[in-house]
């Protein structure tokens, strides 16, 4: 159920926390962090509680004894199962009642360092891996029927989990070269899902409801998680101090750290801080969370198969196997006898086929002699060693259990036989590959490039309307614009100007023209007598709007134009101003047979300098003195003249003035007197 964007299992169904401390196994209600844990198992002197996992539907929690080499399981109190309730005060009594209930389980062979563990709860099995033997192994869950999945290329196996749903299982390998590892639940389809950024993977949990895997990097102090199909890496979860393993279940993950022993809760989305569950654990070396839901039930596939001994699901479906003390033959396990014959000894008795290279003589159902090979070695006696000249540049071979070479390949090669370069055909577009220390190549990509592979231009769909996407030297974009688009990325389609109505008619040269079936165009009547005119007005407009390259041309050009005008104007303007005021400037006056100028002093206050012809026809020493008897005076200008340069006081006397206009009066007796005196 989702509550405030967090999913929350069945209420009444209670979740306890189980982590292992040495030779111990303590609990904890997670809901009630401040409680005190309890103690759920104790063991002797000789337990070692490596790593656990649990049967919820048997109620059972098994781990492994790295210390003792062994596997052992433990009946869980009934509460566990039970609908959740308070604190009981019978715990140490039902602890002591189920002291007895331990299992160790009697597997075949011997295990040199059981490390992870992993329980199917769908098909019944029980799979671990085994870091002494560099292994990972399965059997049933009561520990019958061991069969090696896993073997060779594989340094460090830790932890371990599985996944019966999809018939996946992963497995961290924290060796020399630290990776992270998925497979089929019966050994096939293996392939790498994690090997950068990773350094001690020492915990695995599987959030199924959202198909990712989570792992706690104990070195890097992170949690990272991953789609189990390998995708999406992510750092999940930082500043935490070493954890060491996980489990999950609803929206937190659940952990142990390495040095300080903290049990601790962080929500797998990074929202909100740590909690410290819990403290005073001396040695916590895992963790595994309780609830029924944490392993949904499932119908079994294995049912409908039948198999006689061993039922493995995968991704195709479940599979029949043999374990490791048979052998298939003719659809069916049959027992591999144990060796008879020396390498080199003659044959003796009924197998009488001389097998080599430490290959086995035995009898099959129809008594016929047959060599049971080593891993390493095939042929009907055992002669042909498959690993000779089989890998190549320097790769070491290892045959699997099913006698398949496998080839383990230098720094800077790969392939089945190691005979392909790791870089080889890598990095595309001139990108620059060098290999890491995990064999795994990288790419330096050229400035114009990107993605993992440099596969990707970084022009690529960058121009619109086909545009060429060029790039400079210093990584800047260019678009080169086929002749009917512009704008920076091409975006910008010149027909758009020919309006509605228009016909868009581009040229090859980039131009285009705009033919209107209506008689205007943008408004403007066209001349019925020329119609191309009103075209060419709209395309001069057009090219003008079109090109911001020419936009920076055309508008300094106009500026200039409509700069020339007003100078112009300003002059011709001036022009005719001097014009209009010569009309009321002196002009030269004849009278008759006399060429007599007579200059009139009144229009030379308008004169800045003599004019060019007043000279012609005076004396060059003629002079306007007013104080001279021999020049013309008119008295009503003198009077003006005078008084406007301040020259002398009056005209020459009264009598003088009233003379001279007296004479229009018709003999009328008028003052006379100076009307400006």
């Amino acid at each position: 159920t989702r509550i405030n964007d967090t999913c929350k299992a069945d209420s009444k169904y209670r979740q306890v926390l189980y982590i292992a401390d040495d030779n111990e196994i303590r609990s904890l209600d997670p809901g009630m962090p401040n409680w005190r844990y309890e103690q759920t198992f104790q063991g002797d002197a000789n337990v070692r509680i490596d790593a656990m996992d649990l049967h919820v539907k048997t109620n059972r929690i098994y781990w492994t004894n790295w210390h003792t080499g062994r596997i052992s399981s433990y009946e869980l109190p009934s509460s566990s199962s039970s609908p959740s309730s308070g604190p009981s005060s019978n715990t140490h009594r039902n602890r002591r009642q189920s002291e007895g209930s331990v299992t160790t389980l009697e597997i075949v062979g011997h295990l040199e360092m059981p490390r992870g563990i992993a329980v199917d709860w769908v098909a019944g099995n029980l799979y671990w891996t085994d870091s002494g033997r560099d292994v990972i192994e399965v059997a049933l869950i009561s520990g019958q029927h061991r069969k090696t999945l896993i073997s060779g290329m594989i340094d460090e196996p830790y932890a371990i989990v599985v996944d019966p749903q999809r018939g996946t299982m992963y497995w961290a390998d924290w060796g020399n070269h630290p990776k992270i590892e998925t497979a089929a639940m019966d050994g096939t389809l293996r392939q790498t899902l994690v090997h950068e950024n990773i350094q001690w993977p020492t915990g695995l949990a599987v959030d199924y409801f959202n198909e990712r895997l989570y792992w706690a990097d104990a070195k890097l102090s992170v949690i990272g998680s991953v789609h189990l199909n390998g995708s999406d890496p992510v750092i999940a979860v930082t500043d935490l101090l070493h954890p060491f393993s996980i489990d999950i279940f609803e929206d937190y993950i659940y952990g142990v750290t390495y040095i300080n022993n903290f049990v601790f809760r962080v929500n797998k989305f990074g929202k909100g801080p740590m909690e410290n569950l819990t403290t005073g654990i001396n040695h916590a070396t895992d963790i595994v969370l309780y609830h029924r839901y944490k392993q949904p039930e499932m119908t079994n596939p294995c049912d409908k198969k039948k198999c006689e001994w061993l039922c493995l699901l995968s991704p195709s479906g479940p599979v029949c196997t043999c374990p490791n003390d048979r052998v298939a033959e003719n659809g069916t396990c049959v027992e591999r006898p144990p060796p008879t014959l020396s390498p080199f000894s003659p044959p003796s008795g009924p197998c009488t086929v001389l097998c080599l290279n430490g290959g086995n003589c035995f009898l099959n159902a129809r008594q016929q002699a047959k060599c049971q090979c080593q891993s390493s070695f095939t042929g009907e006696r055992c002669e042909v060693n498959q690993c000779r000249d089989h890998c190549r540049n320097g790769g070491s071979c290892t045959a699997s259990v099913a006698g398949a070479p496998t080839c383990r390949c230098l720094k800077g090669f790969t392939g089945p036989q190691c005979n392909l370069h790791t870089c080889q055909d890598y990095c595309h577009n001139g990108g620059n590959c060098t290999v890491s220390q995990g064999n795994q190549p990288t790419c330096r990509c050229l400035p114009e490039y990107l993605g993992d592979q440099c596969q990707y231009s970084k022009c690529e769909d960058y121009c619109k309307n086909e545009g060429k996407c060029l790039q400079t030297a210093n990584a800047t974009k260019l678009c080169r614009c086929p002749p009917q688009f512009h704008g920076q990325l091409c975006e910008l389609d010149k027909c758009q100007y020919c309006g509605p109505n228009g016909k868009c008619l581009p040229k090859a040269s980039g131009e285009v023209m705009c033919r209107h079936d209506y008689n205007t165009i943008h408004g403007v009547t066209c001349p019925s007598h020329w119609p191309t005119r009103c075209i060419y007005s709209v395309l001069i407009g057009v090219r003008v709007a079109l090109s911001a390259g020419s936009a920076s041309i055309v508008i300094p050009v106009l500026l200039l134009l409509l700069l020339a005008l007003l100078v112009v104007g300003a002059i011709l303007w001036y022009k005719r101003r001097m014009r209009g005021a010569k009309g009321f400037q002196h002009h030269r006056m004849t009278n008759g047979a006399m060429n007599v100028e007579i200059g009139n002093p009144a229009y030379k206050i308008y004169e800045g300098e003599p004019d060019d012809d007043a000279g012609e026809l005076l004396d060059s020493d003629f002079a306007l003195d007013p104080d001279k008897p021999t020049n013309f005076t008119n008295p009503v200008y003198a009077t003006l003249y005078m008084g406007a340069h301040n020259s002398r006081s009056s005209l020459a006397s009264t009598d003088e003035k009233k003379e001279l206009l007296s004479q229009g009066d018709d003999g009328e007796d008028e003052d006379m007197s100076d009307p400006l005196a």
